[in-house]
């Protein structure tokens, strides 16, 4: 089994991709991280769904958790607003860091190492013919040990 075995799909997107359209293909396609490529179509980095709940929510819910508790479901429209109003490149940091790479070939324990390495709970699976990335998937933890166990 190699890491081509074990990628899921994913549809990578750009640093313009709007919040909200980000979120429906989170959704839509139950990825375990957003993959966003450089304006030349290499990986990026790769946004785990978190960090974009985050950057949806409104700055005092941010500082002080305790106030969402309060507030209920008063600032939910707020959340979507800030979701069609943001860009990714507005929401990651102005270098983000890069994602754990590995090739087609890449065994589940080269993988689980990677992932231990970079602290990362995903790798992209990436393949360099002709020296144009193509992105073939995501392999998670979770996939690893349904593998494993």
């Amino acid at each position: 089994m190699h890491a081509r075995d074990l990628a899921w799909p994913c549809t990578p997107v750009r640093l313009d991709t709007r919040l909200h359209e980000a979120v429906g293909l989170l959704i839509r396609e139950r990825a375990p991280a957003l993959v966003v490529l450089s304006t030349d179509g290499h990986p990026l980095t790769a946004v785990p769904p978190a960090t974009i709940l985050n950057a949806a929510l409104p700055r005092p819910v941010r500082d002080d958790p305790l106030l969402a508790a309060v507030v209920g479901e008063a600032l939910d429209d707020t959340v979507r607003a800030r979701a069609d109003a943001l860009l990714l490149a507005d929401v990651l940091p102005q270098r983000p860091s890069a994602p754990p790479v590995v090739s087609p070939d890449a065994s589940p324990l080269h993988m689980a190492a990677v992932m231990e390495r970079t602290g990362s709970p995903v790798v992209l699976v990436v393949d360099y013919t002709d020296d144009q990335p193509h992105l073939l998937g995501t392999v998670d933890a979770t996939t690893l040990l349904q593998h494993y166990f």
